[in-house]
């Protein structure tokens, strides 16, 4: 996700982490660290965020279009070339 929010942030693009497990704020920054993460990550403490995009488990991928519209929701490892291929749909 890191090389695909280098590509496209400038297109009116946004990549965000969210780290849904309440107790594992350290590890969650160990992983932002090892994979010199340049886009925000946050915390979903209060569960809210998981609960609004029905969150069952990690990893999972969100995409919303423009208009604020969930299109899709991916459980699971995505590979580089689909996650860049659902992005270029996205900004047509």
């Amino acid at each position: 996700m890191e090389a695909a929010y280098e590509k496209y942030r400038k297109r009116v693009l946004v990549i965000l982490g969210v780290n849904i497990a309440q107790d594992q704020e350290t590890a969650a920054l160990a992983f932002v660290d090892r994979y010199k993460l340049t886009y925000p990550v946050g915390r979903d403490v209060s569960g809210t965020i998981g609960s609004l995009y029905a969150v069952t488990g990690t990893p999972t991928v969100i995409f919303v279009d423009r208009a604020g519209r969930l299109v899709e929701r991916h459980v699971g490892g995505m590979s580089e070339a689909d996650f860049r291929k659902r992005i270029e749909d996205l900004l047509k």
